[in-house]
Formats: structure tokens, sequence, C-alpha cells
């Protein structure tokens, strides 16, 4: 199970009165999906916390080396990613795609498997969790409205 393709779809819309403390306008993208298709039609999804012209970018930089690997090695491979572009800006939006392909890696994995991620990677170690909230905005209540 080779990989064949990526496809990088950003995700676009303003936020809410209260969210970033900057605002962003409809237009931009602040979060971008990554869709790692396979030469056996599998596919993944990861996601990353940059934006899609940032990870095109590092994409440019990454394919050739990302470009018929295995799809179902991702530690392997995503090793290879970072110890290739250490000298080549590591860190940032190259981190954040690497990042966004491990996880789109570990779901193929996790399809291939027929098992959770979460069992393949050691398997669960509690029934419940706390959650996390983040206090990221300005003004949570109205974002709990939206």
């Amino acid at each position: 199970m080779k990989i064949k393709s990526v496809e990088v779809v950003p995700l676009t819309g303003g936020t809410v009165d209260g969210g970033w403390p900057q605002g962003h306008e409809p237009e931009e993208d602040l979060h971008t999906i990554l869709v790692v298709r396979t030469d056996s039609h599998e596919l993944g999804v990861g996601s990353c916390f940059t934006s899609g012209g940032l990870v095109s970018g590092a994409m440019k930089l990454l394919w050739p080396l990302l470009k018929g690997e295995s799809a179902v090695e991702p530690e392997r491979v995503t090793d290879t990613l970072r110890e290739s572009s250490f000298w080549q800006g590591r860190g940032g939006a190259v981190e954040h795609t690497i990042s966004g392909l491990d996880i789109a890696l570990w779901d193929i994995m996790g399809k291939a498997c027929r098992q959770p991620v979460s069992r393949l990677l050691g398997g669960n170690f509690r029934n419940r969790i706390k959650p996390y909230g983040s206090i990221l905005f300005d003004e949570p209540d109205k974002l709990r409205q939206a």
C-alpha cells in the first residue's frame, strides 16, 4: 500500500465575535485537512492548525520524500520527513504539515488493521477522561451560543 497523492483542503470561515482577539474574515483559513490516498484506494485524513497556503508550500518540500512510501509505516515515514527537512526550515508549517500527515497515515493504518488507532498506539488506559477546555477566546459565552 503506497502513498499516491495528498490533497490539501484549507478550511475557511470567519470567527464569531469573541473568537480570536484580532478576528478573522470568512475567506481566511487557519486549519487545513490533509487527505492521503494510496495506490490501493485507501484514504486517511489528518489535520493541522496551519493555513492551506503554508501547508501547500510545505508539501512542495515534502512530496518528493513522501511519494511512493509505505502508507502503513507512519513512524518510519514521518521520521524520514523530519530528518530530511531538518536543514530546510523544519519547525513551524513544515512540522505542522508532517503532524497532519502522521495523523492521516495512522488513520490508514487503523483502517488496514481494522482497529481503532488508540489500540494501535497502546490501547486504552482509562474508561473515562476529564475533558479539556481552552480559554483561547476572549468571550467563551458568545462561542457557546454559536
